[in-house]
């Protein structure tokens, strides 16, 4: 009996270590960045706040060539009294993948002067991720001819 539980334990140990291995995040390069984004299309989503009445936050971000970027954005909160918030807006800019303070990711700057850095991480299946509980799914090709 010893030997089995000890041997569980070995097991259970390894199989510990090879999930983290496996879940394991490097910084990836300017040009692992630009290939992974550069002309596609993402939704974005995630959640900030509690699951009941957190707000949902769903991103459509479309990579252009050109280094300009076209985002549809939407959020939908459920209020205390059972409605339903929701707000829908448009951004449009230019991104570009930098190094900066020690990470790499994608620099924006949206087209009303506003500036924003995302730091991106390099998952072992060669995705990036921006953190935890942000789910990134290519949608295909940006569609990049707006006005």
């Amino acid at each position: 009996m010893k030997y089995s539980n000890s041997l569980f334990a070995i097991i259970f140990t390894l199989s510990l270590l090879s999930m983290q291995n496996m879940n394991a995040q490097t910084i990836p390069t300017e040009a692992q960045v630009n290939k992974f984004v550069n002309n596609k299309h993402f939704l974005v989503t995630y959640r900030e706040g509690e699951a009941l009445y957190g707000t949902y936050y769903f991103l459509e971000v479309h990579y252009c060539p050109t280094g300009s970027y076209l985002l549809y954005g939407s959020t939908v909160k459920k209020t205390v009294l059972g409605n339903e918030q929701r707000n829908n807006w448009q951004e449009a800019g230019s991104w570009k993948a930098v190094k900066y303070n020690g990470s790499v990711g994608l620099y924006y700057k949206v087209n009303t002067g506003e500036e924003k850095f995302f730091p991106l991480y390099l998952l072992p299946n060669g995705n990036l991720t921006l953190g935890e509980g942000i789910s990134i799914v290519l949608q295909g090709k940006a569609i990049c001819n707006w006005p």
